[in-house]
């Protein structure tokens, strides 16, 4: 996938997910909304939560959801090769899947995916744009 086309979609999703949001915030929601969703982003980390375990909501398939995000130390390799500690910030990803409608190591690849983009995306660029 060409990573125009991921930031298309990205543009479009924010768009989207923003309109939703301005609805359920104002209690706007219908069931139509609701209807053919196949998986769920959930946001918990507002609340500053560590880690938590998402339920899904039946007939999606999976719910992604993202708990708070801290200062952290973390172990770096520097150029020459020795270890040193940073201060970064650091954030769990937690998926929740239905084995009946997919095999874990697809669920797998897709949160590596998922860590692989948040981690070296140049994010000031996507939400400025």
């Amino acid at each position: 996938m060409a990573l125009a086309d991921e930031a298309c979609r990205f543009h479009c999703r924010v768009r989207t997910s923003r309109a939703l949001a301005a609805q359920a915030r104002a209690k706007r929601l219908t069931p139509g909304d609701f209807i053919g969703g196949t998986f769920t982003i959930t946001n918990v980390g507002a609340y500053g939560t560590l880690v938590t375990a998402p339920v899904i909501n039946q007939p999606q398939v999976a719910i992604l959801s993202t708990d708070g995000v801290k200062m952290r130390p973390v172990a770096l390799r520097a150029a020459s090769g020795e270890w040193t500690v940073g201060i970064h910030p650091l954030g769990n990803l937690s998926l929740s899947f239905d084995h009946r409608a997919f095999d874990g190591a697809y669920a797998s690849a897709f949160i590596a995916r998922v860590r692989t983009i948040l981690e070296t995306r140049d994010w000031s660029q996507e939400v400025s744009a």
